[in-house]
């Protein structure tokens, strides 16, 4: 098969006047075909149109159909519609090329959805004539896996599981790119939590610990998907609120407040759980992530010195 492929036929050829026997051809066959099936990628070919020309064994045994059944078939004959579309694309720009091109493709088998990186080529003749396209392909599903595990890590806080401070700040300021763009409502929530340090002292770290996570729970519950929520050290934590003016950001505020004010910790044999929230609003004073910060911060200071269990607007 691969013979075929290569070469469309050969029975003989001549090197310098001498006629290399059909013998010597099968070898070099031989040793290509061992080389495809034992390499561990997925490896095919098609012709222009797109039917197929060869695929190895990791092809066949990787959608659990006889290599036979894969040639003279085109991607539509064989796989979704999804899928033989994302195929024939990457074919098009492959044969539109000169060099070999990446792409990316997501490809589901057995119910579960695999990522590969798939090297694509177009393959001409002795006189330069493209007569196919050439697939050579990596599962790198479990790869990608760990790299979404490893930026989730880096994101986000291993406590609470919600946005670590940079993560947040960053996503802060993409906000705020829009909202300057379009001139767009942006408000955010500063939180912290009332005699927080008592409470590790009293009680201890790990109930401590615990307090956050519930507390994180309680607020993200309350918020809308567009938001976003962080924590930016100790029991601070942040609310970012696009499409949203200061007026519904207090009303939120408030609901949070009471919500928390409302939570019967039962470790804390009675001690009430409260938080300050301070508010600011993307305006014209406004416009740049450390000015709202820092007006939030001041009113979540006045918050603090009216008593706490309270919200302040700046």
């Amino acid at each position: 098969m691969l013979l075929a492929f290569c070469y469309g036929f050969i029975s003989h050829k001549r090197t310098e006047g001498r006629i290399v026997d059909k013998a010597h051809w099968q070898q070099q066959i031989d040793i290509l075909q061992a080389i495809a099936d034992h390499s561990g990628a997925v490896i095919g070919a098609k012709d222009l149109a797109g039917h197929y020309l060869y695929v190895n064994q990791q092809y066949s045994r990787l959608f659990s159909r006889p290599v036979q059944d894969f040639i003279g078939k085109t991607d539509a004959e064989l796989f979704s519609a999804e899928t033989a579309q994302q195929f024939r694309r990457a074919d098009q720009l492959a044969q539109q090329s000169t060099v070999a091109i990446s792409v990316e493709e997501r490809v589901e088998v057995d119910g579960v959805a695999l990522e590969f990186l798939s090297l694509k080529f177009p393959i001409r003749d002795q006189q330069g004539q493209l007569f196919a396209t050439g697939l050579v392909a990596a599962d790198i599903s479990k790869l990608k896996e760990l790299q979404r595990q490893l930026q989730s890590l880096a994101d986000h806080d291993p406590l609470t599981q919600c946005y670590n401070r940079r993560r947040i700040l960053e996503i802060a300021e993409v906000h705020l790119k829009k909202a300057r763009r379009y001139q767009q409502d942006f408000s955010i929530l500063l939180f912290d939590l009332d005699h927080f340090k008592h409470i590790n002292d009293v009680y201890g770290h790990a109930i401590g610990d615990q307090v956050l996570v519930g507390f994180a729970e309680r607020v993200q519950s309350e918020l809308r998907k567009p938001d976003d929520f962080g924590r930016i050290g100790g029991e601070e934590f942040i609310a970012l609120l696009p499409d949203t003016n200061a007026h519904s950001a207090l009303a939120l505020a408030e609901r949070i407040r009471l919500k928390i004010a409302d939570w019967q910790f039962a470790p804390l044999r009675g001690t009430r759980l409260t938080t300050c929230i301070g508010i600011a609003e993307f305006s014209l004073q406004l416009q740049r992530m450390d000015e709202l910060s820092a007006a939030a911060d001041h009113a979540l200071y006045q918050a603090k010195a009216q008593g706490r269990n309270c919200v302040r607007m700046y």
